[in-house]
């Protein structure tokens, strides 16, 4: 029989098969491991990047009301000028009634 480093090939083999199960065993806990632990952190980021989104989608949702109300106040303001220009209007109508109305009992 050949040896080596006095073994024998059979006793080369059966070490090279502990060897490469051992190496086998330590790889698969060590990806059991990181994948664990990785698991945890992923649905983490998941749960942050939904988190993220929904306040993105509320930012959204609250600059289109803001949008909205600032439309209506201007519009409504827009209306409340109207309104005091017709005010003005009447009250100088009014007046130049009370003063033509005066003019005319003092005559």
């Amino acid at each position: 029989m050949h040896h080596f480093l006095g073994y024998s090939l059979d006793e080369w083999m059966a070490i090279t098969t502990i060897v490469s199960i051992a190496g086998g065993i330590l790889i698969w806990l060590l990806n059991v491991a990181i994948k664990n632990g990785t698991e945890k952190l992923s649905n983490s980021v998941k749960t942050l990047i939904n988190q993220m989104d929904n306040l993105s989608h509320s930012l959204d949702s609250i600059g289109s009301s803001s949008r909205r109300t600032e439309n209506r106040v201007d519009r409504l303001e827009d209306k409340f000028e109207e309104h005091i220009g017709e005010a003005k209007v009447r009250n100088t109508r009014i007046k130049n009634l009370e003063q033509e109305v005066f003019k005319r009992k003092e005559k």
